[in-house]
């Protein structure tokens, strides 16, 4: 990074900065050949799916076998691998990662000046350009000769080339393969604000506009989307403006009102701008920049012994688009396929009310408070669409783009985390430099991330356009019910002692965070699997359903020590 200031003048000073990013991100996986005599899939071998086709004796066996041995055979895998290279065969599993490769350069200058003791300006002038590759890269073979890169789901030959320029190509490790891009950004952003300090009253003003081009290059020729994958795609420019003002009056020296209000757009996120950017370069339709606007008010305590502050806020967001990608089971009747679904015209609404106290009761006691209670809904039953590789059961045209539904998602529960929160705490430090704090943490209204799809007419609707007949309106009631996570509290320990020895300041930091080992759910969604009425209801039929909500849970006890000497 590069640094430059300047003194113009005795209160104005310009900052320029040039910096240059690059990084590496990889998500490792296993994939497998279905033309290469691959072992069954991991669900295949879950208690339930021998369950669901009646199989109880097939059942315990895999429950037992998961609990004693996890759920990948490896050595299965290894053995499907080298017998397969054994006789001439490619791999029937490989090893790989889904790799991201960033470089990103900015450059900006920061504009202060002080008008006078009462009014100044700052500024911000910006320049970000983005180059992502992204790729999939072989990082073993297991035991196999190489790998054949082409996609088994697809009905041709033809089709079935990831890359049509290097047909049945066989891969190894370190070869890219399955997908190839980049994402081309380009940011230019302007920003100013001025301030104003009074006896009585604080108030500032800002404006902010921004320039975005987005643009996704194809490396590879998709077989699936041979007039679409390869090349440059058009180019996604986006003008986007905030404004934002915000005052604090103040009563007295103990009691003060600050309030903001702000409106904004933001263009949409660049991996949210194309439908199925692994593998062509179709846009979303109708695709837009987010509206934002956000106001919220607070009343500040400053006294000699209380510190506090209550806070209300509401936000209000507009033509959000989200992508998701999943396997299907019943689209638009009794299809299968591997989709992209797309939600556009989001409408979500956000407001609640925030509390944080501080009491310093003795000279080395301080008591600690904290409650925030919030409402995070869907405003509105935004657009969803399909789209998929799957182009000749009818259900998907020859872009691979299915119909048009609406998705019921107003009032439903926004998955933003805990909706609802509280905190108490002490600290004691001691004059003899050592101190300790603990704060216990309560949390609920934390809600399962729901599938759109489900929340669409093809839930109801069989092939021939119709409702299922066996449709039942009040169990389809419960079953699309949205999960609501059990309350939960953490407990958290923090404490520290300094000593200065012969000119030496010596310093130890701890902390504990969740003493008491809690196991809880910080979030999960429902998976897009059981597309329609009759798959859901006959997999949570189950009990233990072959493709329940997915779950991830906070982490157990952790503990964090820190020495430090300075001299």
């Amino acid at each position: 990074m590069l640094n430059y200031y300047w003194d113009i003048s005795e209160n104005t000073t310009l900052q320029t900065n040039i910096s240059y990013q690059f990084g590496k991100i990889g998500n490792s996986r296993l994939d497998f050949n279905a033309g290469a005599n691959p072992s069954p899939t991991y669900y295949q071998t879950l208690p339930s799916y021998f369950l669901r086709n009646n199989d109880l004796a097939g059942a315990y066996a895999a429950q037992e076998n998961f609990v004693n041995n996890g759920q990948l055979d490896w050595n299965r895998i290894f053995d499907a691998n080298t017998t397969n290279a054994a006789i001439g065969l490619n791999n029937a599993y490989v090893l790989y990662e889904d790799r991201n490769e960033d470089k990103q350069v900015t450059l900006n200058t920061i504009f202060n000046s002080n008008i006078n003791s009462n009014i100044s300006i700052n500024g911000k002038l910006e320049y970000k350009r983005l180059h992502s590759q992204n790729f999939a890269e072989v990082l073993d073979l297991l035991g196999g000769s190489g790998y054949l890169d082409i996609n088994n789901f697809a009905d041709s030959e033809a089709q079935m080339q990831n890359d049509a320029f290097n047909p049945n190509r066989v891969v190894g490790v370190g070869d890219k393969f399955r997908y190839n891009f980049k994402l081309l950004s380009d940011l230019m952003n302007a920003f100013l604000q001025a301030q104003f300090k009074y006896n009585k009253i604080d108030f500032y003003a800002a404006v902010n506009v921004s320039q975005i081009t987005n643009q996704r290059e194809g490396l590879y020729k998709n077989g699936r989307f041979e007039n679409s994958s390869f090349g440059k795609s058009e180019k996604l420019n986006f003008t986007t403006y905030g404004v934002k003002a915000g005052a604090t009056y103040k009563l007295n020296g103990r009691n003060l009102i600050n309030a903001n209000v702000a409106y904004l757009t933001q263009a949409p996120i660049i991996r949210n701008s194309f439908s199925n950017s692994r593998e062509n370069n179709n846009i979303v339709d109708n695709l837009q920049s987010e509206k934002v606007f956000s106001t919220d008010a607070s009343y500040i305590f400053r006294g000699s012994i209380i510190t506090s502050r209550l806070t209300g806020y509401y936000t209000s967001i507009k033509d959000a688009t989200e992508i998701s990608f999943y396997f299907a089971d019943g689209v638009g009747g009794d299809n299968t396929a591997f989709v992209q679904e797309i939600l556009s015209g989001i409408e979500k609404k956000h407001f609640g009310l925030e509390l944080g106290l501080e009491a310093q009761v003795t000279s080395t006691i301080k008591l600690k408070g904290a409650a925030a209670v919030g409402s995070f809904t869907y405003a509105n039953n935004p657009d969803l669409y399909l789209t998929s590789d799957v182009t000749n059961d009818g259900i998907f045209d020859e872009n691979g783009r299915s119909g048009n539904y609406t998705s019921n998602l107003k009032n439903y529960k926004i998955a933003a985390g805990p909706h609802t929160a509280y905190s108490i705490g002490f600290e004691y430090r001691d004059p003899n430099y050592w101190w300790i704090g603990a704060t216990a943490n309560f949390f609920s209204n934390t809600f399962v991330d729901i599938a759109p799809l489900t929340r669409s007419s093809n839930f109801y609707t069989d092939a021939d356009g119709l409702t299922f007949p066996n449709y039942d309106v009040d169990l389809a009631r419960v079953l699309l019910q949205q999960e609501k996570f059990d309350n939960y509290k953490v407990i958290n320990l923090v404490g520290g002692k300094s000593w200065k020895i012969s000119g030496y300041y010596i310093s130890v930091f701890a902390t504990v965070n969740n003493l008491l080992n809690t196991e809880y759910k910080s979030g999960g969604f429902e998976q897009g699997r059981n597309a329609n009425y009759n798959e859901l209801r006959r997999d949570k039929a189950l009990g233990k359903p072959v493709f329940g909500n997915k779950y991830w849970y906070g982490r157990g006890t952790t503990y964090f020590l820190n020495a430090n000497i300075s001299f």
